[in-house]
């Protein structure tokens, strides 16, 4: 039997006492390259030991066959089954008008316009003051340069803003994911909206990418107006850096090829590469090179 709109939205413990938060949203999947995105919220739900409130019950919105559960072993070595997850984390800062509201999924398969309706409902009763999204694109961008970023933002007032961050205004048209499916359902709110997006290295896409997440990050804070936990992400972004240059300089002509991407960007032209075959070439020596516990999508 299928589950009732309130069975789908659970609140796990009592709504914290937030001002006026900003609701910070990513999710895995499409709208993830390099789980850049959801990457970065998560270092922020660990640093801050964020408490989580409310989720949405996967049952109705993806198909297990495509996202599958995963099996864990416990210190005794029992079994557990872990889900899909869509949770909300909230945090209070000490010296700041503001606070924050963490949203960490996955991307759904299934009721995308129910999904999101339960993602305003909780901003609704949390008395949210703006939506920022969090998202990542593969792009034809070397990692020795500074992260390029893209976004957009519900109205023409919000763009002098990004512009000063050095964030680029999308012309994309096209295919969108949950992220454009949110921000459509978030219009009717008359609450201002942003989204953010990192180009990443599309040649290391195979690794969660901290130097993106970094990147994404640092942009949050100066809309928050407030400093934010990157301590251990910078030591990460900078030991990946580190660990991919590494991998080049056994790779002449991957060095070259990214050598290229820095020569491009620099002149700001706007053809990519064409170079499929090294691409490949490139991606899988990269992938060789990761250790064996890292799983990247």
């Amino acid at each position: 039997m299928d589950m009732t709109p309130n069975d789908e939205l659970r609140y796990t413990g009592a709504m914290p006492d937030l001002r006026e938060p900003v609701l910070l949203a990513g999710f895995a999947g499409w709208s993830d390259a390099g789980q850049a995105a959801t990457f970065a919220l998560q270092s922020l739900a660990t640093a801050w030991s964020a408490k989580r409130f409310a989720e949405i019950d996967p049952e109705n919105f993806f198909d297990f066959t495509e996202t599958r559960p995963t099996i864990s072993l416990g210190p005794t070595g029992q079994r557990s089954l872990l889900w899909p997850a869509t949770a909300f984390y909230g945090h209070r800062f000490e010296n700041h008008e503001r606070d924050v509201i963490l949203l960490i999924g996955t991307e759904p398969h299934l009721r995308w316009k129910t999904f999101c309706r339960h993602v305003v409902a909780v901003a609704r009763e949390a008395n949210v003051s703006c939506l920022v999204t969090l998202g990542a694109l593969l792009a034809d961008v070397p990692h020795t340069r500074e992260t390029t970023l893209t976004g957009f933002a519900s109205t023409h007032r919000l763009l002098p803003q990004l512009q000063k961050l050095g964030v680029r205004m999308s012309s994309y048209e096209g295919p969108t994911g949950i992220v454009g499916a949110l921000h459509d359902a978030w219009r009717p709110t008359n609450l201002p909206a942003i989204s953010l997006w990192g180009n990443v290295p599309h040649y290391i896409s195979a690794t969660p990418n901290p130097q993106v997440s970094l990147a994404l990050l640092r942009r949050v804070a100066v809309l928050l107006g407030t400093p934010l936990p990157v301590g251990p992400l910078e030591r990460h972004a900078h030991a990946f850096g580190q660990q991919v240059d590494e991998a080049l300089k056994e790779n002449p002509e991957a060095l070259e090829y990214v050598q290229e991407l820095e020569e491009q960007q620099e002149a700001e032209q706007e053809s990519p590469v064409d170079a499929p075959k090294l691409i490949e070439a490139l991606e899988e020596f990269l992938r060789a090179k990761r250790p064996p516990d890292e799983n990247g999508e």
